[in-house]
């Protein structure tokens, strides 16, 4: 297609787009092109972010950010508001020269607490959230049937992603895969949703019929690959359940990779009973078999 002449209105669309990412992603920025990699630099940001909540329409002079931010080295927290102003996450409250006080974003404030979420429980939340608001969405009779088909197809996208991430943690080191444990979590119920979404939006247009055959393969394979990613950590958990026991693989990587002092080193401290002088032949043979094996 020919280019379209570039006018002001998609230029100024194209910032505003531009200006929300930033905002959204100041409090992870390490400078205006890189993501931080120091989590102190994060609590800055969200200490800022409740010292302003506070202050309400007071706002806040740079005395009293660094007041709030005490606690930090000067030097991180100079680096983290240079960063946040120049994304726009802080900014004077009026534009004019000599600007004393300043004032947070409200963009950033909420991507903050999205990142913060999605750091807790993989995504689960949102993709309730997300569910939840499509529920309405297609319950709406405004709702025309292009929206319902974007919605489908948008949905249809996350649960296949979703789908092959749980295929490859499923495949992975059991250590990936209980590190990733939150995203195992509620898997049912995000699939009833998604179905109950899928059965509403066929019902209301039929015509959507291919769209919904999609999404209703994605859930299928998410529902899938879920079950067997939690199938293999129940079993990496042993008889006792219990995720919180190192499992076998993470014992034999140490156990070929450490060195003799902290092979040693593991059972200082530790204090083993003397085994039993007899054991009867019968009760050997039945933990044999009742034993789990890998």
């Amino acid at each position: 297609m020919p280019e379209q002449p570039l006018t002001l209105d998609a230029v100024l669309t194209d910032e505003a787009v531009l200006s929300t990412y930033r905002r959204m992603f100041a409090a992870l920025a390490r400078d205006s092109g890189a993501v931080v990699d120091d989590p102190v630099l994060v609590d800055i940001a969200e200490t800022l972010f409740a010292a302003f909540a506070e202050a309400g329409e007071e706002w806040l002079t740079h005395e009293q950010m660094r007041f709030a931010c005490r606690a930090f080295p000067t030097d991180h927290f100079d680096n983290r508001l240079r960063v946040l102003k120049g994304l726009g996450a802080i900014r004077e409250v009026f534009p004019k020269p000599n600007q004393l006080r300043y004032r947070a974003s409200f963009t950033s404030v909420v991507g903050l607490m999205f990142i913060r979420r999605m750091m807790d429980d993989g995504g689960q939340s949102e993709m309730h959230r997300l569910l939840a608001l499509e529920d309405l969405n297609v319950a709406d009779p405004r709702t025309t049937m292009e929206d319902a088909g974007q919605s489908a197809v948008n949905l249809t996208r996350a649960f296949r992603l979703w789908a092959l991430e749980l295929i490859t943690l499923t495949m992975g080191t059991i250590e990936e895969l209980r590190e990733q444990a939150p995203k195992l979590w509620g898997t049912e119920e995000i699939a009833r949703r998604a179905q109950g979404l899928h059965g509403t939006i066929l019902t209301r247009w039929p015509e959507l019929d291919r769209v919904c055959t999609d999404l209703r393969a994605a859930i299928y394979a998410y529902s899938d690959a879920s079950r067997r990613a939690a199938g293999r950590l129940a079993d990496s958990a042993g008889t006792t359940r219990n995720l919180t026991l190192l499992p076998t693989e993470t014992w034999r990587t140490f156990a070929q990779t450490a060195s003799r002092e902290r092979l040693a080193a593991v059972l200082d401290g530790f204090v083993f009973d003397a085994p039993a002088p007899w054991h009867d032949p019968a009760a050997i043979a039945r933990a044999v078999d009742e034993a789990p094996r890998p």
